[in-house]
């Protein structure tokens, strides 16, 4: 016997398949994140800044591309945390020997 044509049934498997492809989108997104960019700001001096802002990065990750920058080590200028504990941000100088 055949089942009837039931548009609720094709209506409540459209939104699983369109929720569950969402939710795929999202943790690829956690998991391979977008690392923000580190900018100089100030070439004579070679002043940096970064953000490391969101869910996926953390002020680790600030401070390791702080360190991929600066081979010979560097000195944090400032380092700026929101209230919310997402935003993060720091400023740093590359050492010279």
């Amino acid at each position: 016997m055949h089942k009837p044509y039931n548009p609720f049934e094709i209506k409540i498997k459209t939104y699983i398949v369109l929720f569950l492809t969402a939710l795929n989108v999202s943790c690829t997104a956690l998991i391979n994140p977008q690392e923000q960019p580190v900018n100089l700001i100030d070439g004579r001096a070679k002043i940096y800044i970064t953000t490391c802002s969101g869910l996926a990065e953390t002020i680790g990750t600030c401070h390791d591309k702080a360190k991929k920058t600066c081979k010979e080590g560097y000195n944090l200028l400032n380092e700026v945390r929101d209230n919310s504990g997402v935003h993060r941000q720091i400023k740093f100088q590359c050492k010279e020997l």
